[in-house]
This record gives structure tokens, C-alpha cells and sequence, in this order.
């Protein structure tokens, strides 16, 4: 009985073929850079989420405050209409001027406290990426002059529409990156499988191919005994 391994060995030099030749794609060095590519975009896609979720953080704590601060200035406009009541006593006026006083120092107080991660949100820049966000205002009212407050509010408006249109690019951001990671993880465990299927078979094909030996050389062992046999 003969049993002819051709076919066993060619598919075990084809398998080590798609993990070994150097002209291929996939050769053990290329193979290891593709891999180690793959795991750093993913590693740095993962990386710029957490930017963006930090500056997402930094705005709505940013928004929330001057929102705040946004009522206490329509507050301040407010009293300084009813200051400039001319049927108003100065007993009058000197108690909404010190309500005023109160607001504009309570603005002042929140825009130095508050921080975000140990930075004053209201006189630091923030770095993201490629982005600078400065949220610094000028808070010096001018009590006695309302077009003073007026652009205080503007001001605070402005901020507010700049917070606004960040956070919509940073979620659409973050939901795009959030994509590539998900592509690049399918992409790096498809790679890491192709690989494991080449190496699968090249233990395969080394077992039959054993196999197919053993079997050979257990038949020659048959076929000497008989002709010892034959021949006395």
C-alpha cells in the first residue's frame, strides 16, 4: 500500500506561504507592523473620545454656570431701569443699587470659582486636538450704566452660542470616532483570525503529513517482514 503526500505537502507549503513568503502582504514582520498599526489608531481614536468627552464636561459645566449668571444680569438690567426712576427716594435707590452690588459681586465670585480638572474655566484656555477654546470674560460692569450691562449680556450670549456649536461638533466628533473604533477592533480581530486560520492549518497539514509518514513507514516495515519471510 502506497499513500502519496503531495497533496499534503503542498498545502502545507501554501499555508506557510500566507504567513511567511517575503513578497507577500502578510509576512511575519509586515504582519506584526499591520497588527501593531491597527492597535495604535484604535488606541488613539480611544484617546481623542476621552478629549472630547473632558471638553464636552468643560462646556455644560461652562453653559451651566453662565446661564446662571445670564438670569443675574437680566436681573441687573432690571434694577437698573427701576434706578433711573425718577419718582423713586434715595433710601429707595440706595437699596436697589446695593441689590445690584450683591448680583455683580456673586458674578464675579462664580466666574473666579469655577474650575473644571483644577482649571479656572473663566480665565484659562482649554486645548483640544487642534481646537482652543477661551472662554475669558470681562466682568467690570459699570453699575450706572446700563448699556455697560447690556454688553455684559451680550457677552455672556455670545459665550454661550460658541459653547453651543462646540458641543455639537464634539458629539458628532465623538460619534465618528466612536465608528473608526468599532471598524478598526473588526479589523484588527479579522487580521488577528486570518492569521490564526494560516497558522490552524499549517499544524493541520504537519499532522497529516506525520501521519502519512508514520503510515509509510509502518507499511515498509509490513513489506520487509514478508519478503524476510519469502525468503526464509
Amino acid at each position: 500500500m502506497t499513500i502519496n503526500t503531495n497533496n499534503i505537502l503542498n498545502n502545507l507549503n501554501l499555508s506557510l506561504t500566507k504567513i511567511s513568503s517575503p513578497d507577500k502582504t502578510n509576512d511575519n514582520t509586515t504582519d506584526k507592523m499591520m497588527h501593531d498599526n491597527l492597535q495604535s489608531d484604535m488606541l488613539q481614536s480611544q484617546q481623542e473620545i476621552l478629549n472630547f468627552n473632558d471638553a464636552v464636561g468643560y462646556m455644560q459645566v461652562a453653559d451651566g454656570v453662565l446661564s446662571n449668571i445670564s438670569k443675574q444680569t437680566d436681573e441687573l438690567n432690571t434694577l437698573s431701569v427701576a434706578s433711573n426712576n425718577g419718582i423713586l427716594s434715595n433710601d429707595q435707590k440706595s437699596m436697589i443699587n446695593s441689590q445690584m452690588q450683591d448680583i455683580s459681586n456673586n458674578i464675579s465670585k462664580t466666574l473666579t470659582d469655577t474650575t473644571f480638572n483644577g482649571k479656572n474655566v473663566f480665565s484659562s484656555n482649554f486645548q483640544i486636538n487642534d481646537t482652543n477654546i477661551n472662554l475669558n470674560i470681562n466682568n467690570n460692569i459699570d453699575l450706572s450704566n446700563q448699556d455697560s450691562i447690556l454688553d455684559f449680556q451680550k457677552q455672556i450670549d455670545s459665550k454661550r452660542s460658541d459653547i453651543s456649536s462646540f458641543m455639537n461638533s464634539a458629539n458628532s466628533n465623538i460619534d465618528n470616532l466612536s465608528q473608526k473604533v468599532v471598524n478598526e477592533a473588526n479589523s484588527k480581530s479579522n487580521f488577528e483570525q486570518d492569521i490564526a486560520n494560516n497558522v490552524n492549518d499549517i499544524n493541520k497539514n504537519n499532522l497529516q503529513l506525520n501521519a502519512s509518514l508514520l503510515a509509510q513507514s509502518h507499511n515498509t516495515d509490513i513489506l520487509a517482514n514478508s519478503m524476510k519471510e519469502l525468503l526464509g
